[in-house]
């Protein structure tokens, strides 16, 4: 009898066993399907409240779908975020499908688990914001990271758009075309590895930032904090009317959103002013302060290195005109040390620089924001000086070379040096006309004071002025002439002896004419 106990124990073991699990695998059919009922309205009002309550707007879908085997699966398909229900301005972001990869236990924790976020699709319009009006993202007291704790450890979207709405009905938005957005460990209570690659308009090239951004500050978004790094490669100039050349830049950028700290470098070796066509190595270390949640730009410092000069330059990059694209460009420009024929090869269209000595300048300049060339929108107010300067054209220096001669009462000598010294003066920029004022040079001999102007694009010259010589008119040539003109050098005697004559210079840069300037002189 004991026997036939013993060997029904395994059989009765086995039995139970078989119908625990039975009883498992009928509780957990039954779980999945109450999990597969309840769950979508629970994650549809949790998912709801969070966007709504994070964005301050009205939320949207189309479709909840919810897998819960082998894997949780959650897609929301046709999202749209409307900011306080806007419906004046696109959506403030919208979706055409957001796939949430997770575990069942992951979403059903208190503090929710997600492994994975794939965004298709995504778009993002930022309202208009003007200034004095109410910020994008409002203050808010409540701890996002207790009342929606999560954690997401990846976010992916590709082929995404940023595009930021103007308040001005004439501006046209900003399109950011977003080719790689990854962010890794994301939770409202630390900061989130992220990385972007995006092309930007003006000008139109790729950047790619990896870095960290947050925790998401609740009280003001605006001071979200961000440390990353920047490659930018291949800016097209050539979207900017007026200018051209390729450049590439590399750098950081570091603190609150709308305090951004920013530091790099550029390098263009092929910058050129249409203008004139001709290109030039420009090289820039700059140290900026910008404002992220308008686009505003404090430039701190920027050293610039245009083949042999070095420029000393700070300003502003401000949205100023409300009703024109664009934004306004101001610029203090200093150097100490700069070579003449650097900046006339950017600016002048010729074989040659006109010019070549070590010059100075300050400067003001401003570029006005508009969709036009650069040149009628730039405007310069500055003074600079120029020593030792030689000119390239044998025709200006021959001409040079023999009022020279004659100033110093020489006109047969054949080794007297004619390099200009102290060529100095004021100028103003306006839509590529340039008004010179208190212009003045000298050379062995003489000094000349002139006022005037130079056309840009033509090369046109309009100047009059005085000239001094140390020789006597009369003694500015030889013969007869010599003779005759002794009649007249009382008329042209300067205060301190020697000449003194009105002059003209016009024509063109290549085509100069001197002359006597009788009816200015009057």
């Amino acid at each position: 009898m004991m026997s036939n106990v013993n060997e029904k124990a395994p059989v009765l073991l086995i039995r139970k066993l078989i119908l625990i699990a039975g009883v498992l695998v009928v509780l957990f059919v039954i779980g999945l399907f109450v999990a597969s009922v309840r769950l979508p309205g629970y994650l549809r009002e949790r998912a709801i409240e969070t966007l709504r309550t994070h964005f301050q707007s009205d939320v949207q879908f189309s479709n909840l779908q919810v897998q819960v085997f082998p894997r949780t699966r959650v897609t929301i398909s046709d999202l749209v975020l409307r900011h306080n229900g806007r419906t004046d301005v696109p959506p403030l972001i919208q979706a055409k499908e957001i796939i949430v990869d997770a575990t069942l236990t992951g979403l059903l924790l208190p503090k929710m688990h997600v492994a994975s976020v794939r965004l298709i699709g995504l778009q993002i319009h930022t309202p208009p914001h003007r200034p004095g009006g109410q910020p994008l993202l409002k203050k808010t007291d409540e701890d996002l990271s207790k009342k929606y704790p999560i954690v997401i450890d990846d976010i992916h979207a590709d082929d995404a758009l940023l595009e930021i709405l103007r308040p001005q009905p004439g501006k046209e938005p900003k399109d950011f075309q977003i080719h790689h957005l990854q962010i890794n460990d994301f939770s409202f209570d630390r900061p989130a590895n992220f990385h972007a690659i995006l092309t930007i308009p003006t000008p139109k090239g790729e950047i790619d930032s990896i870095g960290l951004f947050g925790p998401w500050q609740p009280e003001e978004p605006s001071q979200l904090p961000v440390d990353a790094k920047y490659n930018f490669k291949n800016a097209d100039f050539r979207t900017i009317k007026g200018i051209s050349g390729t450049m590439n830049s590399t750098g950081a950028f570091k603190g609150p959103l709308n305090y951004l700290s920013v530091q790099g470098q550029t390098e263009t070796p092929d910058f050129a002013l249409n203008i004139a066509g001709h290109p030039e190595h420009l090289h820039t270390d700059y140290d900026a302060t910008v404002d992220g949640t308008n686009g505003n730009v404090i430039l701190n410092h920027i050293l610039a290195k245009l083949r042999n000069s070095t420029l000393h330059v700070k300003g502003e990059v401000v949205d100023m005109e409300k009703n024109v694209r664009g934004r306004t460009i101001k610029l203090d420009a200093v150097s100490n040390d700069a070579r003449i024929e650097d900046f006339l090869w950017l600016a002048v269209k010729s074989d040659q620089p006109v010019m070549t000595g070590s010059a100075t300048l300050d400067a003001q300049i401003e570029i006005a924001e508009a969709d036009t060339d650069i040149l009628q929108r730039l405007t310069i107010h500055g003074q600079f000086g120029v020593d030792n300067a030689e000119f390239t054209s044998s025709t200006v220096q021959g001409r040079i070379d023999t009022f020279s001669k004659k100033a110093q009462g020489e006109p047969k000598a054949t080794d007297l040096g004619t390099a200009v010294s102290a060529l100095k003066g004021k100028f103003d920029v306006n839509k590529g006309l340039i008004t010179f004022s208190e212009l003045s040079f000298a050379i062995p001999g003489a000094s000349v004071q002139l006022a005037g102007t130079y056309e840009m694009t033509g090369g046109e010259m309009n100047f009059h002025g005085k000239l001094r010589m140390d020789a006597k008119l009369s003694q500015t040539t030889t013969g007869v002439k010599s003779f005759f003109l002794k009649a007249v050098d009382p008329f042209f005697r300067g205060k301190h002896g020697g000449t003194e004559i009105p002059i003209k210079i016009t024509g063109t840069k290549d085509h100069p004419s001197f002359g006597l300037d009788l009816h200015h002189g009057n």
